[in-house]
């Protein structure tokens, strides 16, 4: 076989610090690789906090444990992980190093600079140090991000507020970026919700839910920036009001049992608050609730608002980032000052009593995300960028 002019595919090194269950960086990864895995060759590299549900299904992707790659700050571990993926990068050669989350970012885009990758990009899909910690720690992250940022060719980030809050800390200003949205496959999302009304009715009575009750839904893991307990406090002070209010709250997590607890002290009976765990179909849940409550107090850019939106479920949201490129206060959903509990409610009760107001912002909002979050279209632009010609 004559195999003189076939071109080699370019080699890409993916890396990432967690693979959960249903992480939104881990599917924007994993349609990343889906669906481009024909024209490129792709290894991925995760930390020790490894449950993958998307990969197990693709073999042929290599998968690339680091059990030093850790997501707390611990230096003996932090330099064995360098010294492991430089060791990786020099081995495999790979032509591009497209890294991800804060701790691997950091960590592989210095050791891919190091070992003299062709090509490094950092896919930016948050902001570390807008999270709640101390001045001391919140310098400390701006410097490691200021003192490493170099090493990259591109940075991608999933939104302009992420980039943003970036440039804003003279972080990153002189690299070239893009804005890259973490697509969906739309068909398939929305193949997984319930549209038959009879259907709709027998799933909300298996989980205890009535015609008349009210559903807010609140999706993501528990922990302290996801902060899923203004969620519950602002849901006990409409409970106060509303008797037929249901609330479902979808994850896992370390603060899993703390908001157990906090519903109890709130005084929340358990039929009113359901902790369903992880589930794999979230748009069958999405599609049977009335409203989307969401609390996070750090994103990239917030994929499940996007993901509710799809479902046209109307959103009440703390103003996060990335909030305001997916809605527009007041016009199709609602933005509110973080840990202003009072307005959460206000604007919750606004949807609450106002049915077609809940129809029309859940209508808006679908078109805008339908636009812009279409799986496809990412594919798209990280196939240009990864043709990109490379030193």
């Amino acid at each position: 076989m004559n195999t003189e002019g076939i071109m080699k595919k370019k080699k890409i090194l993916h890396t990432t610090t967690r693979l959960v269950l249903g992480g939104g960086v881990e599917k924007n990864i994993y349609y990343s690789i889906a669906g481009l895995k024909d024209e490129f060759e792709f290894h991925l590299s995760c930390g020790a906090d490894y449950k993958d549900d998307l990969f197990i299904h693709h073999p042929e992707i290599k998968i690339i444990p680091c059990s030093h790659l850790v997501n707390k700050i611990s230096f003996i571990n932090d330099i064995k992980a360098l010294w492991f993926y430089y060791k990786l990068i020099k081995k495999e050669k790979y032509d591009i190093v497209h890294t991800h989350e804060t701790k691997a970012s950091f960590i592989t885009k210095l050791a891919a600079w190091l070992a003299g990758c062709p090509y490094i990009i950092y896919g930016l899909h948050g902001v570390t140090f807008n999270d709640p910690m101390s001045s001391f720690k919140r310098k400390f992250y701006i410097l490691l991000e200021k003192s490493t940022i170099h090493c990259a060719d591109l940075i991608i980030s999933v939104g302009y507020n992420t980039i943003e809050a970036y440039h804003k800390k003279n972080i990153g200003k002189n690299i070239p970026y893009e804005i890259v949205r973490s697509g969906i496959d739309i068909e398939a999302y929305l193949s997984q919700a319930i549209n038959d009304e009879n259907e709709r009715k027998k799933f909300r009575q298996s989980l205890g839910i009535t015609e008349n009750d009210i559903v807010i839904i609140n999706v993501g893991r528990f922990s302290y920036s996801k902060a899923q307990r203004y969620s519950i406090r602002a849901f006990a002070g409409l409970k106060k009001k509303y008797v037929n209010l249901r609330l479902l709250l979808i994850g896992e997590g370390e603060l899993l049992e703390e908001c157990k607890t906090l519903c109890q002290n709130l005084g929340i009976d358990k039929e009113s608050v359901v902790f369903l765990g992880y589930q794999q179909d979230v748009p069958k849940f999405l599609s049977v609730s009335d409203l989307f409550m969401f609390t996070s107090l750090r994103e990239g850019l917030p994929r499940v608002i996007v993901e509710a939106s799809l479902l046209q479920l109307p959103v009440v949201t703390f103003l996060v980032e990335g909030a305001n490129e997916v809605l527009e206060h007041e016009k199709t959903g609602f933005i509110v000052e973080q840990g202003n509990i009072d307005a959460l409610i206000y604007y919750a009760e606004q949807l609450i009593l106002q049915p077609s107001l809940r129809v029309r912002f859940g209508k808006l909002a679908n078109g805008h995300v339908i636009d812009h979050w279409d799986m496809r279209l990412m594919i798209r632009q990280l196939h240009e960028i990864y043709n990109r010609k490379i030193r």
